[in-house]
């Protein structure tokens, strides 16, 4: 048999040969993600740009051969079943074309409707023996809505049982109403459930299963492609910022080595370092597919300090030398500006790029979520990087991450590559998400509201507990305080933390608007900041609010932007002031301590 790196090699040699020869050797793998890898990879190399946004499903069924689509009809969901089963197969009314192995494989439309607030779904049903059960993909739209299984024994005496689930991350649960099927959307419950459905196994999903088969109208490209030369350089932290800084950076894949050079300037010392290389798949974006992302992280730094800094990958040329400024270790008087929801706006990049000439002394800046508008397409992260300019090339980002960014459950895992950040988040959650930093008299909670507010409330109170810091600020992406949800589990269990230890700020988007409350606390309004929190809502972009319903608590509200946010703290003094792109003042408020 010859294995998966060989059939690549072969695949190299002679192209064609592991799609049209169709002998079981010549298999490409034996998964959804492997024949879907290697299908964009023939795709591109048999049709020209302009017709890969033609293809239909008709189109690809006809393109692959029958072991590829044995697999892709069995192999997206399986499971084990003790007894014979019926399978109810739930699938979106809305979705214009059947998923190809449906009816082939024996499942039949039956009258049945099962309905959610926001979808209809048809019901398919089928009979299996006992034993392994394989069905197939979802289609090859982008339906997100994706279909969801409930499963019964056929034999009503039959106690059955349900094993070897794969994907075995999406919990079992029981059909009836009031049950969720998709994890990224756990508020949209099932409102009409059949009868006959109701008490069977029910098997949740989430809607981002509907990227792992993507074919039509699924190419991207990207304006900014990668070349052998450093881009998107960004700096972070991820230890101390009086003594640390992140360096990343991008390079196409064939550059497979990255050093910094950096030293103080007049001094005749120059410190080398290589870089970490990270590889990035984007197998839809047509020309650029693979990157190469580079990270460095440089320690040991002097603080108060200026340093300079250039980037090479791998040969003698080296890019023009930028710098950074360390921490002091004194607690000295410092500022830093955050922005609300970004979505790669050139409007947003324009203004980033001017709050630095307006603010130079700023330390860094924050993104509160929806960095981007689609996280698991690499062109918005170009796009971002690309309207930036050279904003985070002399002062670190430190961002958290929105819904956007975690999209359709399928996690953030292009956000953490883009970003070298503390990993000192909750235990059992993804690292870098959530975390932790202080800059001189001042503790920053950057917390990833997608993931699980209560498994993360515990971290949340220890920091707060254990901080000795003059100044606290929480930075998430949903809103606590707004007009269209009222986010009740995040009021219960982190907004009576931040009143317990007496949070001064939080730091919100989401919402598209801007809004800034009274001193909060348990809830209702008080009298001063030392006797509350404030909440903050902004936007980076022209959006529009339409609705306009009183808040009681707000004390500054618009109905768009775009705004940024320079917050500056001497001693015991914090000013805040809220921008336009003009650089005009919409908004400002002072706390003394």
């Amino acid at each position: 048999m010859i294995n998966y790196k060989q059939l690549l090699l072969l695949g190299l040699l002679c192209p064609l040969c592991i799609f049209s020869c169709g002998k079981k050797e010549n298999l490409p793998g034996g998964t959804v993600k492997e024949v879907m890898d290697n299908a964009v990879t023939k795709l591109y190399k048999t049709l020209p740009p302009a017709q890969l946004d033609t293809i239909s499903d008709a189109y690809i069924t006809g393109f692959l051969n029958e072991e590829e689509k044995e697999i892709l009809a069995t192999r997206f969901w399986t499971f084990d079943a003790n007894v014979p089963v019926k399978v109810s197969l739930m699938r979106n009314t809305a979705q214009k074309v059947l998923p190809f192995w449906l009816e082939k494989s024996g499942f039949k439309k039956t009258p049945l409707i099962v309905k959610n607030e926001e979808f209809t779904y048809e019901v398919w049903q089928k009979d299996f023996d006992k034993g392994p059960i394989g069905l197939g993909i979802n289609g090859f739209d982008k339906e997100r809505p994706v279909y969801f299984i409930s499963v019964a024994p056929q034999n009503k005496g039959d106690k059955l049982a349900v094993t070897n689930v794969a994907p075995a991350q999406y919990p079992l649960d029981t059909m009836k109403v009031g049950a969720f099927t998709y994890h990224d959307w756990d508020g949209l419950v099932l409102t009409e459930v059949p009868d006959e459905l109701k008490g069977q196994v029910l098997f949740t999903t989430v809607r981002g299963r509907a990227r792992e088969a993507h074919l039509v109208n699924a190419f991207r490209t990207t304006a900014t492609p990668s070349s052998e030369k450093p881009d998107q350089v960004i700096l972070t932290w991820s230890g101390d910022p009086s003594s640390t800084v992140n360096i990343q950076w991008r390079a196409n894949a064939e550059v497979t080595s990255g050093k910094v050079k950096y030293w103080k300037p007049g001094a005749s010392d120059t410190l080398f370092t290589d870089a970490g290389i990270f590889k990035m798949e984007d197998r839809l974006l047509q020309n650029d597919r693979y990157v190469n992302r580079f990270t460095t992280k440089l320690k040991g730094l002097e603080p108060g300090i200026k340093y300079e800094y250039a980037l090479s990958n791998g040969g003698q040329s080296w890019t023009a030398a930028s710098s950074f400024q360390t921490a002091s270790d004194k607690n000295k008087d410092f500022s830093f500006i955050w922005f609300g929801d970004t979505h790669y706006s050139p409007i947003w990049g324009d203004m980033a790029q001017g709050s630095i000439k307006r603010h130079p002394e700023t330390a860094f800046f924050s993104i509160a979520g929806d960095l981007v508008t689609t996280g698991l397409n690499r062109d918005d992260w170009d796009q971002l990087w690309d309207h930036a300019g050279p904003t985070f090339t002399t002062r670190p980002l430190m961002p958290v991450p929105g819904n956007h960014d975690s999209q359709d459950g399928l996690g953030a895992w292009m956000y953490k590559e883009m970003f070298s950040l503390p990993e000192n988040g909750p235990a059992g959650q993804p690292s870098e998400m959530t975390y932790a930093f202080n800059y001189q008299d001042a503790l920053f909670l950057m917390v990833d509201v997608t993931l699980s507010v209560a498994q993360q409330t515990a971290w949340v109170e220890e920091k707060l507990k254990s901080s000795k810091a003059k100044w606290k600020f929480a930075m998430f992406h949903f809103p606590p305080y707004n007009f269209e949800e009222p986010y009740d589990e995040i009021r219960r269990e982190w907004c009576s933390l931040f009143d317990k230890y007496h949070v001064d700020m939080v730091m919100s988007g989401h919402m598209h608007y801007y809004l800034r409350t009274k001193p909060m606390f348990g809830g209702k309004e008080v009298a001063t900041p030392a006797q509350g929190t404030i909440y903050t809502m902004s936007i980076s972009f022209p959006g529009k609010q339409e609705r306009w319903p009183d808040e009681p608590y707000a004390v500054k509200r618009y109905h768009d932007g775009p705004l940024y946010q320079h917050i500056s703290i001497k001693g015991n003094t914090l000013s805040y002031k809220c921008y336009n792109p003009k650089g005009e003042v919409r908004d400002e408020l002072t706390i003394n301590k």
